[in-house]
């Protein structure tokens, strides 16, 4: 079985697009096997919708590999466990953001190895 992330039930938190209208906040993140399987970012929630362009690579020297676009929902994410504030109880609207690259290709959006993984992607680990 063969599944395309992430999936249609969460729309509200994560959503992948084909572009983004060029004054719409932006990232480039590049998620790194040989960074711990894991690209992690401080973010505004006043910034949401938040655009980031996921790629991956197997260290620095690889070449780099679309994960996705994304739309991301950051108050959601918060209020549901994926993402977290930067400073609990803190004044500020910083939030972090974590993608992590499972076992099997999968990249998820998790706040910590023992927390709830929302999957968003996969990558081809063996080009």
């Amino acid at each position: 079985m063969s599944f395309t992330y992430p999936l249609d039930g969460v729309r509200e938190l994560v959503e992948r697009v084909d572009a983004v209208q060029d004054d719409a906040p932006r990232r480039r993140w590049v998620l790194r096997d040989d960074n711990q399987r894991q690209y992690h970012g401080v973010v505004h929630l006043s910034q949401s919708p938040l655009f980031v362009e996921l790629l991956w690579k197997a260290d620095a020297r690889s070449r780099e590999q679309l994960v996705g676009l994304y739309r991301l929902n950051l108050p959601a994410l918060v209020r549901e466990g994926y993402a977290r504030r930067e400073r609990e109880h803190a004044p500020g609207d910083e939030v972090r953001i974590r993608f992590v690259r499972g076992d099997r290709g999968v990249v998820f959006i998790q706040v910590r190895a023992d927390a709830p993984a929302l999957p968003v992607g996969t990558v081809d680990m063996a080009t």
